[in-house]
């Protein structure tokens, strides 16, 4: 357990308080157990102190300032007085937060058998109280655990700075790759798992379950680091929401933005979505089934993505429009949005020849050549290099039967991109036997 200790004394956050925690291992491991436990609270004092300090100078804390210039006070009225690290503990605990509850039991409990060790009692047979070895061992981990080994953001109530911090740089970082070394280096190294289960119920209760002003204002950035800490900790994560399963299946209906971000997460971690209770369940395939755009993100609902994206071509393409000219009809017209995360989606999980097919057949459904043109720049033009013969046979064949498709405003620009391709695939034929299409190429 020696080696424990010392590799866990390696994670002490300050330099000052790691150099004196060295005075108490060596009294530890020379058996010098009284003197460990009087250093050992020595430490605390010290340490908290620091905290208050980096609070203070770097983190503009109010309440750590004030608390500072009382101890500095009550030094000076009464120098050779102890009051003040009494005083300094209770408003660690009260005031600045610094001490969560079993902490603040810990330092207690040290400064009694402090005392014990380090004050002459003169009506019992041993004048100096003798500690044993398990108990400065035991309490030395309970002070580097739960004090000296966190940052001073994190020995407080933890979540409110964090969520400070989260407002104030909201608007720095143009990516979220930045956005994620921000939070790498200044939390999540000092994260553990209590920690990271902590903060993520919390953030997750801000985006999902709360609306008030504060809430809403910050919602964006929120659920930006709320995806980012899963992604980071999502085997953890995963595990704490299944144990929690009811915290994390209740959401806010009713807030349209709300919805549409439970959804992008469900899209994202489809798994989740097998975790929430039923009437959650229920609810939420309620609320999908109102809006197209989240029907889109929805394949977590369907048996296989191949029968979402099945669904959603069923579901969008039409074979008779109003017009003598118009063979085909789009009951839904996907945007770029809709398409960039089709085809994420298809990419991860290996599907991108059908998010091909649904692009094909999506741009010749076109019913007016506005949407024509609007579609073959989304739904082709990015992605027909990666066509195969048959894909393109398919698209050369039903966009020549397709009037809005080949008589588009654009048309003569647009299908010459195609037509290398076209040959390369078919021929020199490609402009007999599509002649519709490339009549004027």
């Amino acid at each position: 357990m020696g080696q424990d200790l010392t590799q866990l004394a390696e994670g002490i956050y300050h330099q000052k308080t790691k150099d004196y925690f060295q005075e108490v291992l060596s009294s530890y491991k020379n058996e010098n157990y009284r003197s460990a436990v009087v250093m050992l609270y020595t430490v605390v004092i010290c340490d908290l102190i620091f905290k208050l300090n980096d609070l203070r100078d770097i983190h503009n804390d109010e309440k750590a300032r004030k608390i500072l210039e009382d101890l500095e006070t009550d030094k000076e009225e009464n120098p050779v007085s102890p009051v003040w690290e009494n005083n300094l503990i209770e408003k660690a605990f009260k005031e600045a937060k610094l001490l969560e509850n079993d902490v603040y039991t810990h330092i207690t409990t040290l400064k009694k058998y402090r005392n014990l060790s380090g004050h002459p009692v003169l009506n019992s047979l041993e004048i100096l109280f003798r500690p044993n070895k398990e108990m400065v061992e035991s309490l030395m981990i309970n002070i580097l655990e739960g004090l000296l080994n966190k940052h001073p953001l994190f020995t407080k109530n933890v979540f409110i700075p964090f969520l400070v911090e989260i407002e104030r740089i909201k608007n720095d970082f143009s990516t979220e790759s930045r956005l994620e070394i921000y939070l790498e280096s200044k939390f999540f190294v000092h994260f553990n798992k209590e920690l990271v289960e902590y903060i993520f119920k919390h953030l997750w209760k801000c985006v999902f379950k709360s609306n008030g002003k504060k809430e809403a204002e910050n919602r964006n950035i929120n659920y930006k680091v709320l995806l980012i800490i899963y992604k980071r900790y999502k085997e953890i994560l995963f595990e704490y929401v299944k144990k929690e399963q009811s915290h994390f299946s209740d959401f806010l209906d009713e807030d349209s933005s709300i919805l549409d971000k439970f959804v992008d997460f469900l899209s994202k971690y489809p798994n989740v979505y097998f975790l929430l209770k039923e009437h959650s369940k229920q609810l939420l395939n309620n609320r999908i089934q109102s809006k197209t755009s989240l029907k889109i993100k929805s394949y977590f609902l369907s048996d296989s993505l191949e029968s979402h994206l099945t669904k959603l071509s069923n579901e969008f393409h039409t074979t008779a429009g109003n017009y003598y000219n118009q063979p085909y009809a789009l009951n839904y017209i996907l945007n770029n949005t809709d398409i960039d995360f089709l085809f994420k989606v298809c990419k991860e999980y290996s599907m991108l020849p059908k998010f091909y097919d649904l692009m094909i057949k999506h741009y010749y459904h076109s019913h007016s050549y506005d949407v024509a043109d609007i579609l073959f720049s989304c739904c082709i033009r990015p992605y027909y290099t990666e066509f195969s013969r048959e894909q393109m046979e398919l698209l050369l064949t039903e966009a020549n039967h397709n009037p809005q498709c080949y008589n588009g405003r654009d048309a003569k620009d647009t299908h010459s991109i195609l037509f290398h391709s076209a040959k390369e695939f078919f021929g020199e034929d490609v402009r007999k036997k599509y002649s519709y299409l490339f009549y004027s190429i």
